[in-house]
């Protein structure tokens, strides 16, 4: 089966930059996500001058790329999204759910405000991109989502309630749908990082961060597993969450 199409939310930076570089070089459109133009401007910029290049070294049209500044939470915003990316590459195949926000707080000290959006951003737009992509996959009768969760959505942590308590709905969204989906033959699973070399882990704890950024993951790592599990349909089953670290 032939994989055409790639969104990638929060693909301005971190890990959805580079699974969005990744799928990119491997010949596939993709549809670049994040609430900063400015990060998507980057990004776009990247993969036409690095990747999506022709034998001259002329950017090709920019026929395999398109850049959407979305907040994931707002289902107008994502719709949008989506009629953009069928008009321009008619199908859509993959669905990376990779946007997140973090607030490092203890939940008494948590904002109703600070948890709505935390759950909204992490949850419910993973909720609103997968129903959306779904029409598009069941008519093709394939496709792959993909769930960004964390060792976070498996272990609880002080000071990260709201948080862990978004990466662990993830998780039953992600083997809920699964089963939902499989006989269209779609797969649906998860992957869960240990601490990854991101902007946001430095603005979780700076100190911290400055200290043992050597022995983080690097977002690429992830990025390749993504992509490993995206493609190689014989070691990871539907439903399945993986972990890495």
């Amino acid at each position: 089966m032939t994989y055409g199409t790639a969104i990638v939310t929060g693909s301005g930076r971190g890990i959805g930059k580079e699974t969005a570089i990744l799928l990119s070089k491997m010949g596939l459109n993709v549809v670049i996500c994040s609430r900063t133009q400015r990060e998507i401007d980057s990004t776009v910029k990247e993969i036409k001058e690095k990747v999506i290049t022709t034998k001259n070294g002329a950017n090709d049209d920019d026929d395999r790329i398109l850049g959407i500044k979305c907040d994931v939470s707002r289902s107008s915003e994502v719709d949008y999204l989506i009629k953009s990316t069928i008009e321009k590459f008619k199908s859509i195949h993959i669905l990376v759910n990779n946007a997140g926000i973090v607030y490092v707080k203890k939940l008494i000290d948590t904002s109703e405000e600070e948890w709505a959006k935390t759950i909204n951003i992490n949850l419910t737009g993973a909720f609103l991109f997968s129903k959306a992509v779904l029409s598009f996959m069941m008519k093709n009768r394939h496709g792959v989502i993909i769930n960004i969760s964390s060792g976070a959505g498996k272990t609880g942590f002080s000071d990260l309630s709201a948080y862990c308590a978004s990466k662990f709905g993830m998780m039953g969204l992600t083997e809920s749908l699964a089963w939902e989906v499989e006989r269209y033959n779609i797969k649906v699973m998860a992957i869960c990082p240990g601490e990854v070399n991101t902007k946001m882990q430095e603005d979780v704890d700076p100190n911290y961060y400055r200290k043992h950024k050597g022995n983080m993951l690097l977002p690429k790592q992830v990025a390749e597993k993504v992509v490993e599990m995206i493609f190689d349909d014989k070691k990871y089953n539907n439903g399945e969450s993986v972990e890495i670290g």
